[in-house]
């Protein structure tokens, strides 16, 4: 069964990715999937993650999966295709070419909860982060900095929405990652994946 709809097409919105550091994208991964997915993923393990690291506070659930994704096909099968496609549109920006993902972390939000106040990414996930929104809505939006308030662009996440954010090393920029937030749910759960590609946190800087 195919993840991603038949029609997606990547090439401007990896574009945009390298240039402003972000873009979404409706509709990128088949409802049929998604309900699917979320019945995969729901197994866990998650664990509770809350309060503060530095200025950032957090209410979420959540594990990592890392390849081969043992126990997990359907998240095999989506990243598989997600890699290849990024590969194929994203011929001609600088570090698509070899990017692979090697984590992806499952997030739960329960409704009401802080979720993630504006941060970074780590950087030691390079070139390209990218989020699919697997089932529930909420608010996400790109800040120009650590305050809640200095929102860039802002929009409601919905499920088969997929987010890039631009990581260290795409397109040539040292590091170029975008602050962002994403809230908990007003009601029911959201469940989302974060697609990344790690390298050892002491390589590189």
């Amino acid at each position: 069964m195919a993840a991603l709809a038949p029609d997606l097409d990547l090439r401007e919105p990896l574009s945009r990715t390298a240039g402003r550091g972000y873009a979404r994208v409706r509709e990128a991964v088949l409802p049929g999937f998604l309900r699917r997915l979320r019945r995969e993923l729901e197994a866990g393990p998650f664990r509770r993650f809350e309060g503060s690291f530095g200025k950032v506070r957090q209410e979420i659930e959540g594990f990592d999966v890392v390849p081969p994704f043992e126990g997990f096909p359907l998240l095999a099968a989506l990243a598989r295709e997600l890699e290849e496609l990024v590969r194929i549109h994203g011929r001609g920006i600088r570090g698509l070419a070899t990017w692979r993902v090697g984590e992806v972390g499952v997030a739960r939000y329960r409704p009401g909860s802080i979720g993630i106040t504006p941060h970074l990414d780590g950087k030691w996930y390079r070139r390209l982060v990218a989020v699919v929104t697997v089932h529930g809505r909420a608010r996400f939006a790109v800040c120009g900095s650590r305050d809640a308030a200095d929102v860039v662009e802002e929009w409601w996440t919905e499920a088969g929405d997929l987010v890039l954010m631009r990581g260290p090393g795409l397109a040539g920029r040292r590091d170029g990652r975008p602050f962002h937030l994403v809230e908990g749910p007003r009601r029911g759960t959201r469940l989302s994946l974060g697609f990344r590609m790690p390298v050892p946190r002491g390589a590189g800087g």
